[in-house]
């Protein structure tokens, strides 16, 4: 896969959360004056393994927060909760996507919907220290992008998709965190 391809792949699948976009239009346009939304979670899809409520603290909870942050970060180009959810080079992978963002004048909106299933879990030596393992397949409409400043939308329309993901996520005094996401070659589930 091309290292542009990874790019726009990573951006689309770490979209998520809200099944409206603020400011946008149905042609898609978006309108810079409004304030965005704050972004609205998608409904939770459960599994045996997701037998609790949302916000619970589980690994699936938080990384379904994950991508509501992601979601939020690109659209306002404001990466200041990514360290809430996310550590390691999925943190770093997300905040190079906004500084390249801001460099190129332009934000990012998109909508996508994990349908993730926890299939490792690991408990550290410590208390409230662990690991757990992720796979998802994100179903995503891909990043649309905007000029920051005029709301003009920048190159072609994205098309709608479905990409595997296998997630790590690490916790450290009892707080799991995205650590790293990986797209395997064939990514389509």
């Amino acid at each position: 896969m091309a290292k542009h391809e990874i790019g726009v792949l990573l951006a689309a699948l770490l979209l998520a959360g809200g099944c409206a976009m603020a400011g946008a239009t149905p042609s898609g346009a978006f309108r810079p004056g409004e304030a965005p939304a704050p972004p609205r979670p998608a409904a939770p899809v459960s599994t045996p393994r997701d037998a609790a409520p949302r916000g619970d603290g589980s690994p699936l909870s938080r990384y379904r927060l994950f991508h509501e942050v992601v979601e939020y970060t690109l659209e306002t180009g404001d990466p200041r909760r990514v360290p809430t959810v996310a550590t390691g080079p999925a943190a770093a992978r997300l905040l190079d996507r906004v500084r390249r963002n801001r460099r190129a004048g332009v934000v990012q909106r998109g909508h996508a919907v994990p349908r993730p299933t926890l299939t490792a879990l690991r408990e550290g030596p410590g208390h409230g220290e662990g690991t757990a393992e992720i796979v998802d397949c994100v179903t995503a409409s891909g990043p649309w992008t905007y000029r920051a400043r005029t709301g003009e939308r920048v190159g072609p329309a994205p098309r709608p998709r479905r990409h595997l993901v296998h997630a790590t996520l690490t916790r450290t005094h009892g707080v799991w965190k995205v650590a790293a996401l990986t797209i395997p070659r064939n990514a389509h589930c």
